[in-house]
């Protein structure tokens, strides 16, 4: 099956695409019982919230969610599946909103209100050097009541093989209200909260902040071991005229215990919504072994260290 068969519309500008959104939602809420019942079950999860300082972590606990955090990444596992972002291999209920070389689909499996999933229309490798303009071209069209965000290959993107960003309402991101977006200016600076090291980025000019991710990308590819892209999760926000942008440079995947064997299991996988605040554990029964202490040293064990994000930022801002 073709992409063109998949699209309810297509969005000729970016004004339309809030829009379309809406609409798209609307058809997909009557039309795919799968995604009805995610929808509907966000209203059962269980949540707690866990403070420290100015900052604020939402633990939550949904089962919808398994399939993503236990999604195996490696390369010959992802080769041996069907890629379910291709058309192909959709759901027949499926369907898509057009817009430039990407297509935004509702995700069956959200975390938050209005989840969506957004690949591009060609098959081919998670990797965000060459598409940072178009994450921000994105993240202004789809409105401020939205954001944008990317989970590298080995940091969180349950399908590596094909390239996609993925959308949701901003209102439940506790980073968001953290940083207090309406006194933010055109300015870059590091923040550590909750055992996370980040670089926030806030730009008026579009290639103001494409150059800032694309700097710090070089400044990380720099001291990997390798030429795959380094580990990173991305936030984007059109906010007051400017773009926002969040870098959180990783360490690795997975903390060690999402791989324990015993009571000390917990099974999260974070990627870009559980850096930004909203921490998913995929089994309810892992629900409480989640306190602020863990919490934070899951964080940290994921983040990379204080001497190299030292480093980074003397490059970067």
């Amino acid at each position: 099956m073709s992409w063109d068969k998949k699209l309810l519309a297509t969005a000729q500008t970016a004004a339309e695409l809030p829009g379309l959104i809406d609409r798209l939602f609307e058809q997909q809420l009557r039309n795919w019982q799968t995604l009805a019942e995610g929808e509907a079950s966000l209203a059962g999860i269980k949540s707690k919230t866990l403070s420290t300082d100015n900052a604020r972590i939402v633990v939550q606990a949904n089962p919808g969610r398994r399939k993503s955090t236990h999604a195996k990444v490696d390369r010959l596992s992802v080769a041996k599946r069907p890629c379910f972002l291709c058309p192909a291999n959709m759901p027949a209920e499926e369907r898509g909103i057009g817009f430039e070389e990407f297509v935004i689909l509702p995700n069956p499996y959200p975390v938050l209100k209005r989840h969506c999933t957004i690949p591009a229309r060609q098959h081919s490798p998670q990797r965000l050097d060459n598409r940072i303009a178009a994450m921000l071209r994105l993240a202004r069209a789809v409105g401020h009541e939205m954001l944008v965000f990317y989970n590298g290959p080995r940091c969180g993107a349950s399908a590596p093989d094909h390239f996609h960003f993925q959308a949701c309402r901003r209102d439940a991101i506790g980073l968001l209200e953290q940083l207090d977006l309406d006194a933010l200016q055109d300015q870059k600076f590091p923040l550590t909260s909750f055992g996370r090291r980040m670089i926030i980025f806030n730009n008026r000019e579009i290639k103001k902040a494409q150059d800032n991710i694309a700097d710090a990308l070089a400044a990380l590819a720099s001291t990997g071991a390798d030429d795959l892209e380094p580990l990173i999760n991305v936030l984007a926000l059109f906010w007051n005229e400017r773009y926002l942008t969040v870098l959180f440079p990783r360490a690795k995947h997975r903390p060690k215990c999402f791989f324990a064997e015993d009571d000390s299991q917990i099974a999260i996988s974070p990627a870009a919504l559980e850096m930004a605040g909203i921490l998913v554990v995929a089994e309810p029964d892992h629900f409480d072994r989640l306190d602020q202490a863990t919490a934070r040293s899951i964080y940290e064990e994921v983040t990379i260290d204080r001497d190299r994000f030292s480093k980074l930022t003397e490059v970067v801002t």
